[in-house]
């Protein structure tokens, strides 16, 4: 290859550089947060050993694209499976936010913005201790206050395939700012 032919090849390398960190860039301002009341939400983790995978929290979220019947959604069992929100929150729409990822034992405070009357968080627990296990809470909106941030098991891995109930790791406090 001749070192003429090499240029052009950098340059698409560098365009196409430019053109992604632009976007991680603007990445905020994709994840549909829109205008409206702006909230101060605080979720605390309260297991000693397990941590939170990127919480995903989505105003007026549609539970009925989370839940089907005793189970989840593909999308919903992609995000408590592996961690990734993106296929569940593109299913959901509306205000939206990946505020990160939670440590056992500490608490990630951000603002959310949304002009929805009720939110719902959901949360992958890390399988290094138990697999296939999430974490939910529902915000009433016009109701500032704390509520129970609860974990369920899907039962993939003891084949049952269904929702159980686990009980409450956290709380998620939040208020209008």
């Amino acid at each position: 290859m001749s070192h003429t032919s090499v240029k052009p090849l950098a340059l698409i390398v560098v365009a196409t550089a430019v053109t992604l960190l632009a976007g991680c860039a603007t990445a905020p301002s994709a994840i549909g947060q829109s205008e409206g009341t702006s909230y101060t939400i605080t979720v605390k983790n309260d297991m000693t050993a397990e941590r939170l995978a990127p919480i995903l929290i989505v105003g007026d979220g549609d539970d009925a694209k989370i839940w089907i019947g005793r189970y989840v959604s593909k999308e919903a069992r992609t995000q408590f499976t592996t961690g990734n929100p993106d296929p569940l929150a593109a299913q959901l729409g509306g205000d939206q936010a990946q505020p990160g990822k939670l440590a056992s034992k500490s608490e990630i405070t951000f603002t959310f913005k949304s002009k929805a009357a009720t939110a719902r968080i959901t949360a992958m627990v890390h399988p290094d201790v138990t697999p296939d296990n999430y974490v939910t809470a529902k915000l009433d909106l016009r109701k500032p206050g704390t509520v129970a941030l609860e974990r369920f098991d899907i039962g993939d891995d003891e084949k049952r395939m269904t929702v159980e109930r686990v009980g409450q790791v956290g709380t998620v406090t939040f208020s209008a700012k």
